[in-house]
């Protein structure tokens, strides 16, 4: 059963975070807009301007009712790109524009929303695209007739901000794809190994019962038919396997993987070459439910295996609706004609047909003969609902606020990331030293922003960093937002010689991802605050004001999105883990006290009880060949018993066969563990063949402990006195010496 920290899950956050920004970035676009507006065409205002508005608005609502967001997005991405290209079209005045067209806000948000609904590589190739088309709008009187340098510099800002965000969500979304596959593989295995450790425990509570009361009535009615002690101890044995089946006080829900566990374990006893697929995952299915799809898959493999003549079979588990469960059992048999089975098959009716209708399910037999045969088993929940983790509230407040640990993110590789993004702001300050009154007080701020970094980044392995450290980082990136103000020109919008903007919202954001959040957030109004009174106080217009203001909280928004989504997983992941072995634990044992009541004590009661019966009836006298069957049961038990591993119910049948005709069968299981699904067929066909051969006179099979090149080996001893040793290795090749 995977967990709630799907990937899915992921998506929908960021596209809600994105549908956030998009909506946030209309009110910076808004006050550029409201200066450019009188310039422009009224059908490139509404149709533009009023798409953009329409379509964020969209995204957003679409967002929080849980929808994808992929119409709408292509929706904005096309208008913005419509609108970039129509740009000087849809400039009417025929003096140059004063500032930069307000659209390249959106252009950024809509390379990311592109990458988020249609894949990193498309998000990517339109931040380039739009780059480019962006610098040729700027070099036109409309885009204010900036020059090949200025255009570049937009060209660059903009291809490196947006990709920035494209790569990093693509790294987060991959990451977070392998620690929930990890985390669903550790699950999985924690889930077998506790089903695994409950069936053994109820195995050997079998195997005392069938030694202690089974195996000595069935040896002892062989030698001593007619002793009345021997029917009371038969009548024993009865009781006690019926009190063996008694049902549980607790019968907790059958999970995914333990019902695809049940399907495998019916079917590959029968038909050992068949494929076992499970698309399962969160279902919980009543007890009831679990056992009668496991005595119908049962029925229908016994029928592949006596009347198919099937190469291959496949088996599938999946989940068609929430809560639903639908397996498919298909072969390559001869098939056959369901309108021609007679009525009185009882086989299809009431072991496959009734059964189904019996727990609210339904059975589909298609067939034809010579296109094999696929039974449809289905049954609904009927909108019962499923158990999800919870953590309790007052846990996860005494938590700390700490990002998980993800293995596919390398912080060496963040850290190279941070550096390469400051150095691009360094690079052009330098572009733009042509800007500024005075050159020493930026390279004294580049030095200060270099000192803020290496304390950012101090130790990046240790989470959360040092509130201290946090505190000088910031304290340092305010004397370098003062240094730059304070040599910028009066009156006009410096350009890319506020270089120092982005070096402060990428630490800022990385203080907050390190675990210091309050510092990161008033360091920002500090910072926004410092700002706005400097363009102010320069006379700058209300939509510049804005913009100062307004990048570094949109960007610190964004990440305090993502880093309490990934806070809320890690809680989750640390609640599963937590609460995982007592659950698996309970839902083990109740599923393993199943199995052995509905499946191991049903093909018991089918190979012994009617012998049993007879035993214990003290009127009843045995005949010869009843005796002759209670010492094959017997030997049969005996080989179930030591060697589980080596022998299937249809390889029982040939055994029991071949001991009556005189040929001597010994198994030996040294293995602990279950056999892998190759071996066990490949094992099964082999013992088919040699068990069948007239001319075999003795079969020794060994399972040897784990660990060895040879799984099993089979020495196969032919009546002329010639011998054969075959091996099996762990994928079920065979190897003759």
């Amino acid at each position: 059963m995977k967990l709630n920290l799907q990937t899915g899950q992921l998506t929908a956050w960021v596209e809600r975070g994105v549908a956030l920004f998009c909506l946030g970035t209309l009110i910076p676009a808004a006050f550029g807009a409201a200066a450019q507006i009188p310039y422009m065409a009224s059908w490139w205002t509404i149709t533009v301007g009023g798409g953009i508005v329409v379509a964020s608005i969209g995204m957003m609502i679409f967002s929080f009712l849980g929808r994808r967001l992929k119409g709408w997005a292509l929706v904005y991405v096309a208008i913005v790109t419509i609108g970039l290209i129509t740009w000087p079209v849809g400039w009417q005045s025929p003096d140059p524009a004063t500032t930069s067209p307000w659209l390249w806000m959106c252009l950024g948000v809509a390379a990311v929303c592109l990458a988020v609904t249609s894949g990193t590589a498309w998000g990517l190739g339109y931040a380039l695209v739009a780059g480019l088309l962006f610098a040729v709008v700027r070099m036109t009187p409309s885009g204010q007739s900036t020059t090949l340098l200025g255009a570049v510099q937009d060209m660059i800002v903009l291809v490196m901000n947006s990709s920035v965000v494209i790569v990093a969500l693509g790294v987060v979304g991959h990451a977070f794809t392998s620690l929930d596959e990890l985390e669903y593989a550790s699950r999985r295995e924690a889930t077998a190994a506790a089903i695994d450790e409950a069936l053994v425990e109820e195995r050997h509570r079998l195997d005392g019962i069938v030694h202690d009361e089974v195996m000595t009535t069935l040896v002892a009615a062989a030698q001593n038919p007619n002793d009345a002690h021997i029917s009371a101890q038969a009548q024993r044995a009865v009781d006690r396997l019926a009190q063996a089946g008694a049902p549980a006080e607790t019968r907790l829900p059958v999970t995914g993987d333990q019902l695809a566990w049940l399907v495998n374990d019916v079917v590959s006893a029968l038909v050992p070459q068949a494929r076992l697929v499970s698309e399962l995952e969160e279902l919980a299915v009543p007890q009831q439910v679990a056992s009668t799809l496991g005595m119908v898959v049962r029925e229908v493999a016994l029928n592949v295996a006596k009347h198919s003549k099937a190469e291959h079979v496949e088996v599938r588990l999946s989940s068609p609706r929430p809560g639903d469960v639908l397996v498919s059992i298909t072969d390559d048999g001869i098939g056959f004609d369901p309108e021609q089975v007679p009525k009185r098959r009882l086989g299809l009716q009431v072991s496959v047909v009734y059964r189904m209708w019996a727990i609210g399910g339904h059975a589909e037999i298609l067939s034809r003969p010579g296109d094999g045969t696929t039974v449809n088993l289905s049954w609904g929940s009927h909108g019962e609902p499923t158990q999800r983790i919870k953590m309790d509230p007052k846990e996860r407040s005494e938590r700390p606020r700490r990002m998980p640990d993800i293995p596919e993110l390398s912080r060496s590789a963040l850290v190279r990331l941070v550096w390469t993004l400051v150095a691009l702001q360094f690079l052009l300050g330098w572009t733009s030293l042509d800007r500024v009154t005075s050159t020493w007080q930026v390279f004294a701020a580049q030095a200060l922003a270099v000192l803020a970094t290496m304390v950012t980044l101090w130790r990046s392995e240790q989470n959360p960093m040092k509130r201290s450290s946090a505190i000088v980082a910031v304290t340092l990136l305010i004397g370098v937002t003062l240094l730059v103000q304070s040599v910028l020109p009066q009156g006009d919008w410096p350009g890319y010689a506020t270089w120092h903007s982005t070096v402060v919202m990428v630490l800022m954001v990385s203080i907050l991802v390190r675990g210091q959040e309050q510092v990161a957030w008033i360091g920002v109004g500090v910072y926004a605050v410092v700002s706005a009174v400097w363009a102010v106080t320069e006379g700058l217009s209300a939509g510049d004001v804005l913009r100062v203001g307004f990048g570094p909280f949109s960007w610190m928004l964004v990440a305090q999105l993502l880093q309490t989504w990934l806070i809320e997983m890690a809680d989750r992941m640390v609640a599963s883990r937590r609460s995982s072995a007592a659950a698996n634990r309970a839902i083990a044992q109740s599923f393993s006290k199943m199995v052995l009541r509905d499946v191991w004590l049903t093909q018991l009661r089918a190979q012994v009880g009617p012998l049993l019966s007879r035993i214990a009836d003290p009127n009843y006298e045995l005949t010869a060949a009843e005796r002759e069957a209670c010492l094959a049961q017997e030997s049969r038990l005996r080989d179930a018993m030591r060697a589980g591993n080596l022998v299937t119910e249809l390889t029982s049948d040939a055994i029991e066969v071949a001991r009556g005709r005189g040929v001597d069968v010994r198994l030996v299981d040294s293995r602990g563990t279950r056999l892998p699904e190759d071996v066990r067929a490949a094992l099964t066909q082999h013992l088919g063949r040699l068990l069948t051969d007239a001319n075999t006179k003795r079969v020794v099979a060994r399972a040897a402990p784990e660990g060895y090149e040879d799984v099993v080996t089979v020495l196969a001893v032919k009546e002329d006195g010639t011998s054969e040793l075959v091996g099996l290795d762990a994928h079920g090749q065979m190897n003759t010496r």
